[in-house]
C-alpha cells in the first residue's frame, strides 16, 4: 500500500500548490461543466457522456484486468498509476464520443491510459491507436514490459513503437497524414510539451482533439492554446483538451 500512500501525498501536495484549480474542479463537478465542455467539442449530449464514464467498469473482462493490475502493483511494492482516475475516464469518454479512426499517443509506461483508449476504440467498432514509448524501467514494476496492463484481446488495434518521441513522432505523423486525436503523456517539461503540441497540431484534422495529460504542471498547454487562438480549450481533472479550429 506504500504506492497508494505516495500517490495520495502527491495529490495533496498538488492541491496545496494549486488551490484555485482544485476549487474550480470541485465546482465543475457539482455543475457538470466538464460534461458540457466535452459535449461542445464532441457533439455528443452530456447524458451520453455520463453513460460512457461507467462502461469500463461494466465491461467484466476489462474490470478484471484492472483489478489484477492493482494487485500486481501492490505485490511489487511500487507506485502505480491511478487505475480508476477521473482524468483517464474523461479521455475515454472523449474517444467514445468522437469516434476517431486514428489516435496518436506519446507515453505508455504500464499502459493504463492506453488500455482505456483501446477499449474505447473497441466499443466504437473501429479505429487504431499508435503509441510511442521510451520504455523507461523506472516507471514499471520489476520484470514488467511497457504496456503490460493492456489486455491481449485489445492489442490487435495497437501499433506500439519504442524510441524517443522527438525522433519518432514526426515520422509517425507523416506516415498517418492526418490524425483525429493526439495525446501527450510523455515527458511533462515545458519545452517538450510545447514541442509535441507544435509538432502534432498541424496533422490533426479540423475538429479533432489535442489532449495533454498533466497540463497544469507548466504553462505549455495554456500558452499553446493562446498561440493558435483555440476556440475550445480547457483543463479537466488535470488533462488539457483542445479542439482544433475549423479553417
Amino acid at each position: 500500500m506504500k504506492w497508494l500512500f505516495q500517490n495520495l501525498q502527491q495529490r495533496f501536495r498538488f492541491a496545496l500548490r494549486n488551490p484555485k484549480y482544485v476549487i474550480g474542479s470541485l465546482l465543475r463537478e457539482l455543475t457538470r461543466a466538464d460534461e458540457r465542455f466535452l459535449a461542445s467539442v464532441t457533439g455528443v449530449q452530456p447524458a451520453r457522456l455520463r453513460a460512457f464514464l461507467n462502461e469500463p467498469f461494466e465491461t467484466h473482462s476489462f474490470a478484471e484486468r484492472l483489478h489484477q493490475a492493482k494487485t500486481d502493483f501492490s505485490q511489487a511494492k511500487v507506485e502505480g498509476a491511478d487505475l480508476y482516475a477521473k482524468k483517464i475516464l474523461v479521455q475515454y469518454a472523449a474517444i467514445r464520443a468522437l469516434q476517431p479512426d486514428s489516435v496518436v499517443e506519446t507515453g505508455v509506461a504500464s499502459g493504463v491510459s492506453s488500455s482505456y483508449i483501446l477499449l474505447a476504440l473497441h466499443k466504437n467498432g473501429h479505429g487504431k491507436l499508435h503509441s510511442i514509448e521510451l520504455s523507461d524501467p523506472h516507471y514499471l514494476p520489476p520484470g514488467k514490459p511497457s504496456g503490460w496492463i493492456v489486455p491481449d484481446w485489445l492489442r490487435s488495434k495497437w501499433d506500439l513503437r519504442f524510441g524517443d518521441s522527438t525522433a519518432l513522432l514526426p515520422q509517425l505523423l507523416a506516415e498517418r497524414g492526418v490524425v483525429d486525436v493526439f495525446i501527450h503523456d510523455s515527458l511533462h517539461t515545458y519545452d517538450h510539451m510545447l514541442w509535441e503540441f507544435r509538432t502534432a497540431h498541424p496533422w490533426i484534422r479540423p475538429g479533432g482533439l489535442l489532449i495533454a495529460d498533466d497540463a497544469p504542471w507548466n504553462p505549455a498547454f495554456s500558452e499553446f492554446a493562446s498561440e493558435i487562438q483555440a476556440k475550445h480549450a480547457r483543463i479537466l481533472h488535470g488533462v488539457g483538451f483542445l479542439k482544433k479550429n475549423h479553417e
